[in-house]
């Protein structure tokens, strides 16, 4: 059966301005996890030079608790760098940090997720320069990945967030020219919701792409008990039949909702998983 992980924040990672995730020592983060009934965490990753990743898998097994995706968003909102950028050095920079979580995804056996990483549009440079170099960039990583038997998912975000690749259609496009096997598209449904014409059809369109989901509402907020207009039913039931059996991922305001609130969204997601045979 498909299975939800949470966001937690590295310990090293900087607040973000509106979010309330999960944050903290990793064994704190990890013993809530567990006790709001969720399956396992995605890391939002700070300097991944400051991940003990053996010391983390011990975490894991203490709170029988599995990892989806390791999420790269601290190359941006930590370290100030990202993939494309107008000074090779720091794109270069970038791309280092980039393999350094790979290499971790490695031995968690979980997803590289490539989001925010990729940068903001560079002054004085075409958007069709922008798309090149990401693509170059993303090629290089995945291939990196490739040998280290790693998957990559490419999150596109909305325009509130970061001004590129802010759609589905987007987001596939520059999978295509990827064209590597192991890059894959991650959809947050809030993104989607804010982006795409449909965020049910979405789906559908993207089956063939879809590898990771966060499941966000159209406010941002918790899957099922967010108060927003995204139809959570609806959207599992069309997971289903795009054969969607993996991770779902929530947490950006985790740590707002009392601890009944949040096992009624975890328990909640499993009986629409179980509803839709996934």
């Amino acid at each position: 059966m498909a299975k939800t992980s949470v966001f937690v924040l590295a310990p090293d990672f900087p607040a973000l301005d509106g979010c309330q995730m999960l944050s903290g020592p990793y064994a704190d983060s990890l013993a809530t996890a567990k006790r709001l009934g969720f399956d396992g965490v995605e890391i939002i990753m700070g300097d991944p030079a400051e991940f003990d990743a053996g010391q983390f898998q011990g975490l894991l097994r203490e709170q029988g608790l599995g990892i989806s995706a390791i999420n790269s968003g601290g190359i941006q909102y930590k370290l100030n760098a990202a993939l494309v950028d107008a000074d090779a050095q720091k794109a270069e920079f970038a791309l280092e940090k980039l393999k350094h979580n790979i290499r971790h995804c490695q031995t968690l056996g979980c997803l590289q997720q490539v989001g925010v990483a990729r940068g903001f549009a560079v002054k004085g440079r075409p958007m069709r320069w922008y798309r090149d170099c990401l693509v170059d960039v993303l090629r290089e990583a995945a291939r990196y990945a490739s040998q280290l038997q790693v998957e990559i998912v490419f999150e596109y975000t909305n325009r509130f967030e970061i001004n590129t690749i802010n759609t589905g259609a987007e987001a596939r496009e520059i999978v295509d020219r990827v064209g590597c096997t192991n890059v894959g598209i991650l959809i947050d449904t809030g993104h989607s919701f804010l982006e795409d014409p449909d965020v049910y059809q979405n789906i559908l369109d993207l089956k063939d792409y879809v590898r990771h989901f966060h499941l966000h509402d159209s406010n941002g907020e918790a899957a099922l008990i967010g108060g927003g207009e995204n139809d959570f039913g609806r959207i599992i039931e069309n997971c289903g039949r795009i054969g969607h059996r993996r991770w779902f991922s929530d947490g950006l305001f985790t740590a707002k909702y009392t601890d009944e609130e949040l096992r009624r969204s975890t328990n909640g997601l499993r009986q629409l998983y179980e509803r839709h045979g996934i």
